[in-house]
């Protein structure tokens, strides 16, 4: 399954248009988590961040596969 991991903040939504795959959605997650921790450690312009996930409709091809769903995953 495809995933998106879109991050917002208080400018607004940064979407992201690639995706990847993942087998589970329990990867997804994951990699949002770690999308999160490294977002809080960019500084402070980063630390109200979001990251959101979301499930793709459609399967498309493109990124490479980890493992892994539709949630929201705030910070670390």
């Amino acid at each position: 399954m495809r995933f998106f991991f879109h991050i917002a903040d208080k400018y607004g939504l940064s979407a992201d248009g690639v995706g990847c795959e993942y087998a589970e959605q329990d990867a997804a997650v994951l990699h949002a988590r770690r999308l999160a921790a490294e977002l809080a450690k960019s500084g402070e312009f980063f630390r109200g961040s979001v990251v959101l996930v979301a499930r793709a409709t459609m399967p498309a091809p493109g990124c490479a596969s980890e493992n892994g769903a539709a949630t929201s995953v705030g910070r670390p």
